[in-house]
């Protein structure tokens, strides 16, 4: 249940309240889930903006950190395995202006999100050989902590429209089994991450829209130095979870749309450019053993990375009705 409530003016406030809950192997959770906005305006054109949120997730994301295939699965929460609880606030401001009768909007948000009873594989434990409800035993739980700011700008009216976004976040974990119970970043923690969309229309028919989007590398983990101990015994040397990123992730798309009208509707064609210039963003990486011939090192241990998804044109038609 919700309700809105318009205290004065200037000042308006919606409040709701969800009960949610999870029955798996004769284990209930229940969960009250309390959320509250409000919304004050200083003047005609500025906007003060609170939240917070209580929420509880019923399923978990297991993400491997290490190298190689991404393997990421999806897992219910059990009789053995809580589900995920999270707490949110955050607070804003928010701007709408006029500038030579165009009309932009402005906000900026910070936010704080606080969780518990997440999961993630103990040391040396993967997905492999995983059946039924074994996955339970090889995972721990912890705590996590999110925070960041949100910068939005959007251009609204006008022959050339868009928007720039700009995020600058952390995303940490805490579990007492993983890395000797220290702090350590999430594998999807983003420390920065940024779009910025720009569509022209030359005539009420023809659209060309240009897409710039970036994002900090993921998070992962790697040897720090490896040795062996016996002609076929190697040994990786691991410094702390997820202290090495991956190369940013970062592309340009392009798209041109021209629009007939019909008596039934529209017919849109499409020349689309994904990746423009053809940037080889990371995959997943893996450890390729040295090269020896004969004795003599060709090519020295290293790791590399795989990358999917070159510039790839399309064309596509679509039927509004």
């Amino acid at each position: 249940m919700e309700d809105d409530y318009q205290l004065s003016n200037r000042f308006k406030v919606n409040a709701g309240l969800r009960l949610s809950s999870f029955y798996v192997d004769s284990k209930l959770y229940p969960s009250l889930e309390p959320r509250l906005a409000a919304r004050y305006m200083l003047t005609d054109e500025w906007a003060l903006k609170a939240s917070y949120a209580r929420t509880t997730q019923y399923v978990h994301l297991l993400t491997n950190s290490g190298i190689g295939l991404p393997t990421d699965l999806w897992v219910p929460a059990t009789a053995q395995v809580r589900p995920q609880v999270a707490h949110q606030v955050g607070l804003g401001v928010a701007r709408t202006l006029r500038y030579r009768g165009e009309e932009f909007e402005f906000s900026f948000e910070t936010y704080y999100k606080p969780m518990q009873n997440l999961v993630e594989y103990r040391e040396g434990a993967s997905f492999l050989n995983t059946t039924n409800n074994d996955w339970q035993s090889k995972v721990t739980s912890g705590q996590g902590w999110a925070y960041g700011g949100e910068f939005f700008l959007q251009k609204k009216t006008g022959r050339t429209t868009g928007w720039l976004g700009y995020t600058l976040a952390w995303s940490n974990r805490r579990f007492p089994e993983l890395n000797q119970g220290r702090l350590f970043p999430y594998k999807y923690d983003r420390r920065h991450d940024i779009s910025l969309v720009v569509i022209h229309k030359f005539s009420s028919t023809l659209t060309l829209s240009g897409t710039w989007v970036y994002g900090t590398g993921n998070a992962t983990t790697l040897a720090s130095s490896r040795f062996q101990l016996g002609p076929y015994q190697d040994y990786n040397d691991y410094g702390d979870r997820n202290s090495y990123r991956m190369a940013a992730y970062h592309r340009f798309d392009l798209d041109l749309s021209k629009t007939k009208k019909k008596r039934w509707g529209e017919v849109v064609n499409s020349i689309s450019l994904y990746n423009v210039y053809n940037r080889r963003n990371p995959y997943y990486m893996y450890f390729a053993p040295a090269d020896v011939y004969d004795g003599v090192v060709r090519e020295s241990a290293q790791y590399r990375q795989v990358s999917l998804f070159p510039i790839i044109p399309s064309v596509s038609k679509a039927f509004k009705f």
